[in-house]
């Protein structure tokens, strides 16, 4: 089948040459069709049901929202997590499914549960609703409104009913988050004393401005021919409307406004965050975030041009920074690969015509890697594979080309030998490619099962190396069809003939080859037994790398997370804020920063005001002066900072990093310890205890345990009985609570298409225990009474967070580790806390983060690639009918380990998943090198020559081809081995496992090989042959 393949090529050689061009070209309408981004987006598929409720206690919001939620939810089909977050006032649950489970399937099981779970959560609970829709790589954009002019209040409403809807209507975009500034909104701040002279009730008030704030339809009529709507319009739409509004009538009839009974004004709502800018006051963001699924790259050049619009037509005081650009982090680590991938294939082309010595071959060739890499590219955009840096960062040129270099060595060797008088050229060319079809085709067929393991990893692994996979796969497919396709109607119509060159300095390795492998056989022996040697080395220096999940990789940006003690009021964090802004603005790295303290008015993600995260733009790395690397600059940031600034503990992430982890784990650290219990106060003391154990770990960098409880709290329980006295009902307090300082929401007041909320208030009291119970509450005979009269006023401590998983409550301990692998840091870390740590009965601990992805990668690896590679030996030992053969072939496998072991130890680097990547690749790299020559030396000794003439010969016939399939493997990968780069950190361990075990399993193949050859058959030839005839490697 496959000679007629190649056969009809040569015969249509021009339609084939024709089609090629054209899969050429094709590329140009290819390539920019293909989805972009940095990385893949790895956040597992998961719908967050949030919940808001004013300033209910978190212990509140635990019981009558979280709870209820998290019960509606169980059973789900597909459910493989269930968390949640509850503060005060806010609750958020994420509900995580399986892998597969398409997001809108989920959302709708979600929405139905959430419809049932309703009824049963109180109106003043508020009601749950679906968070946006969006990844770990949501946040493609934000920006800052600026203006010497214009008051916080201004620039807030700007962003928010003018520039927030526009980008909302960009494609691609699913929300755009407004923070920062004043939100306005309308209020009315009553008088108690003017309340109680007029007799009047705060309910009174509250219901009048409720009814009198409506529109209501009272169907249609007829006049003539024509017809009428009947509407009755009573919005309020403005300040004079509110303060007109009848709350009742005194003695003779006289109305009572709401005007009369205290102010009526627009003012800001309570924040519940802030917003501060280098070091130099309150800032207005807006914060772009994309649809999951999108191409980041066109939803973000959309962004671009929506916003130049925006910028065009806002007036000419209004100013618009951007503080954080996804484009430029796709932009440098594209540039990354594209730089890497281009370079590669140059190296790659020159290896090739420098062995070769003729353009021509040389040329035609090369051409099979662009050929294969547009076919991948087309199957990536059919498959929906985005490219990314897993996807396109680790394409080995060399593979692809193994095929077309084993053609040309084929037909150049034949074109030198074969008299053309008596056959033609093409003939020639026909028949030297028949021949080697078959093991081409082999030898593409076990790379691809190498590559098998990866298509098996689940979760987060999964989705970061899965398309690496399936682009190498599409990639070697495109190779086979080059080779089976178009190379032989190339290499008719273009290759001439000519001497097959052996001068030179191959000519010269060939003499000294034939020496040594002459002593290699000889002394098989002690050869053999010091590769054993050395292979018995390799494994206490690959226990000693260490191990990580994947290396980090540089965003050019950074995320300074600040947790302070749940007590802090937001005037205070607002000024250590920006105490630490002033801290970074010292680093000449720093270009910028933005600090996000709190949530917005609208939640959407449920930090209190203890939390900041500073976003810290960068300059480019070749422009630092304090250090050269991203965590020696964290550190020292860190440092400055904790030691400048009281009450702060500061962490360093990244944007992309901070956002993925807390995602997919809810935790934002490499490792998390989860502590599960009952007790909110035992589970803190606990934690502290581990926490402590952890600092003592060499490598642990930021060691933070969450903190549950010192949320110092004004408890507020109405007495009935003293109620009763003054005829007064619970809820009246109640109400006066609320509109103490958060204000009770009585409608909307539309102002064009902007709508704000109407807030009746009480006039501001003095901020102590003593001024809230002095707050004056109206009695039924309109007299007035402190509230602590009628209620009991006291301070207490409560949870400032609540943190639940499986329906049980759970402390987290997070961990960031700086200058130690991340596996071994985990088993001292374990070692330790178990040592110290005695858990008393109900409670126990859970180890995730970034190395349980690492372990559940390895297990499924140590099952999978045992399983591959066994299936490669069985191909083996089917292609060569002899187990001989087939184990010393498949003795190349460890012999590459060797180097490559060698290799990560040399540059300090840890074993990674990556790096297991390029193990994988070696093994077919050195099996394939393997195949070549065992196939010459059966072929030789079925020919009649003696065993060790045949591995002799067979080993010096194949040299070239050997070193030229290992030497292109290799420099393919030099690129990505020294770059520095963006997004070169994870293509680093990979092309230095691959280019070490590339030296060693050729080195070691070339002398070990024909010595295991020789041990193996060392009887006869006709033993060798014993089991059957030779079949070429299919």
């Amino acid at each position: 089948m496959l000679e007629r393949i190649t056969d009809l090529s040569v015969k249509q050689r021009a339609l084939m040459v024709v089609l090629g061009v054209a899969v050429l070209i094709s590329g140009f309408w290819a390539v920019p069709r293909l989805p972009v981004d940095a990385v893949p987006d790895v956040t597992n598929v998961q719908v967050v049901v949030l919940t808001e409720a004013g300033g209910l206690s978190a212990e509140e919001m635990e019981r009558f929202v979280t709870f209820p939620v998290e019960m509606a939810m169980t059973g789900l089909p597909g459910l493989t997590e269930l968390r949640s977050v509850t503060r005060g006032g806010l609750s958020a649950v994420t509900i995580v499914f399986e892998e597969g489970v398409d997001v809108w399937f989920a959302r709708q099981l979600v929405t139905e549960r959430v419809r049932e779970v309703e009824a049963d959560i109180p109106p003043e609970f508020g009601r749950p609703q679906l968070a946006p829709v969006s990844t770990g790589l949501g946040e493609i954009y934000q920006f800052v409104l600026r203006s010497e002019q214009r008051s916080s209040m201004e620039l807030r409403s700007m962003l928010q009913w003018e520039i927030s809807p526009r980008l909302r209507s960009v494609p691609g975009v699913i929300e755009v988050n407004a923070m920062g500034g004043a939100a306005k909104e309308f209020q009315v701040v009553l008088d108690p004393r003017r309340l109680a002279a007029y007799g009047l009730t705060l309910g009174q008030v509250l219901e009048s401005l409720e009814r009198g704030n409506a529109s209501v339809g009272g169907g249609w009529i007829e006049r003539g021919p024509e017809q009428y709507v009947i509407r009755g319009e009573g919005l309020l739409r403005d300040v004079a409307e509110i303060g007109s509004v009848v709350v009742s009538a005194d003695d003779d009839g006289t109305p009572i406004l709401v005007r009369q009974l205290g102010e009526v004004r627009e003012g800001a709502a309570l924040p519940y965050g802030v917003v501060t800018q280098n070091g130099e006051g309150e800032a207005v963001t807006g914060i772009v975030l994309m649809l999951i699924g999108q191409n980041s790259r066109e939803v973000v050049s959309r962004v671009h041009e929506e916003m130049a619009r925006i910028r065009a037509e806002l007036p000419d005081d209004v100013e618009v920074d951007v503080v954080y650009d996804r484009a430029s982090f796709i932009e440098r680590t594209l540039e990354t690969v594209a730089t890497n991938l281009v370079e590669g294939l140059v190296l790659v082309a020159i290896v090739i015509l420098v062995f070769l010595r003729s353009w021509r071959a040389a040329l035609l060739v090369t051409l099979g890697i662009p050929f294969a890499m547009i076919l991948a590219v087309w199957g990536m955009i059919a498959l929906g594979v985005d490219g990314s840096l897993m996807s396109l960062g680790a394409i080995d040129f060399g593979l692809l080309v193994d095929g077309p270099i084993v053609m040309v060595e084929a037909v150049m060797a034949r074109l030198a030998i074969e008299d053309l008088s008596k056959r033609s050229r093409t003939e020639t060319i026909g028949d030297a490619i028949r021949q080697v079809a078959r093991p081409v085709a082999f030898s593409v067929l076990i790379i691809l099962l190498v590559y098998v393991p990866l298509l098996s990893l689940e979760g987060t692994e999964g989705k970061m190396f899965r398309p690496m996979a399936t682009t190498m796969a599409l990639a070697l497919g495109g190779s086979v069809v080059f080779a089976l396709l178009v190379f032989p109607a190339g290499a008719a119509l273009f290759l001439k003939g000519g001497g097959h060159h052996h001068g030179g300095f191959l000519g010269w390795l060939e003499g000294r080859y034939t020496t040594l492998v002459d002593r290699a056989i000889r002394a098989r022996g002690p050869l053999v037994g010091l590769a054993v040697v050395l292979l018995v080395c390799t494994i206490p220096i690959g226990g000693s790398l260490g191990a990580d999940f994947v290396p980090r990789i540089d965003e050019g940006d950074i995320v300074v997370a600040i947790r302070r003690i749940p007590s802090l009021g937001l005037s205070e964090a607002r000024r250590l804020d920006l105490e630490v802004e002033r801290v970074l603005a010292r680093f000449p790295e720093v270009v910028s920063q933005i600090g996000m303290t709190g949530r917005s008015e609208v939640a959407t993600d449920p930090v209190g005001m203890d939390n900041t995260d500073i976003l810290v733009r960068l300059r480019p790395k070749d422009e630092w002066t304090t250090a050269h690397d991203l965590d020696s600059l964290g550190e020292a940031m860190k440092t400055a900072i904790e030691s400048e600034v009281p009450s702060t503990f500061v962490s360093i992430s990244q944007p992309i990093e901070d956002r993925t982890n807390e995602m997919i784990s809810g935790s934002r650290a490499d490792v998390a310890i989860l502590l599960f219990g009952d007790d909110l106060e035992r589970m803190s003391s606990i934690g502290r205890r581990i926490g402590a154990v952890l600092r003592s770990v060499p490598g642990a960098g930021d060691v933070r345990v969450e903190r549950a409880l010192g949320m110092p709290m004004l408890l507020v329980r109405p007495d009935r009985t003293r109620l009763a006295r003054y005829g007064m009902r619970s809820e009246e307090v109640l109400a006066a609570v609320e509109a103490s300082r958060q204000g009770r929401r009585v409608g909307h007041v539309f102002e064009g298409q902007r709508r704000m909320e109407l807030r009746v208030l009480l006039p501001p009291i003095e901020q102590s225990l003593e001024g809230f119970r002095a707050l004056p509450v109206g009695t039924s005979d309109g007299a007035l009474v402190p509230i602590g009269q009628v209620a009991s006023v006291v301070e207490a401590d409560g949870p400032s967070q609540i943190s639940r998983q499986s329906l049980r409550r759970r402390l987290r301990i997070e961990v960031n580790i700086r200058g130690r692998d991340l596996i071994s840091f985990v088993d001292d870390a374990r070692a330790a806390v178990a040592r110290d740590i005695e858990l008393p009965d109900g409670y126990d601990l859970e180890w995730g983060g970034q190395f349980e992805n690492f372990q559940r990668a390895s297990a499924r690896l140590g099952m999978v690639v045992p399983i591959a590679l066994a299936i490669i030996f069985a191909m083996l030992f089917f292609a060569f009918g002899d187990v001989r053969y087939a184990l010393a072939v498949f003795s190349g496998v460890p012999f590459a380990l060797i180097g490559g072991v060698a290799a990560l130890a040399a540059r300090g680097m840890p074993f990674s998943i990556p790096a297991a990547v390029g193990f994988i690749a070696l093994c077919g790299i050195a099996v394939l090198n393997g195949v070549v020559m065992a196939s010459e030396v059966k072929r030789r000794i079925e020919g009649g020559a003696s065993v060790e003439d045949a591995i002799r010969s067979g080993a010096i016939a194949v040299l070239r081809a050997v070193l030229l399939t290992a030497t292109v493997a290799a420099i393919g990968f030099l690129p990505m081995a020294i770059s520095g780069s963006a997004g070169s950190e994870v293509q680093r361990p990979l092309a230095t496992a691959v280019m070490g075990g590339v030296v060693s399993s050729t080195l070691l193949g070339l002398f070990v090989l024909p010595a295991l050859l020789s041990y193996a058959l060392r009887s006869t030839s006709e033993s060798a042959t014993s089991e059957g005839p030779y079949r070429d490697p299919s």
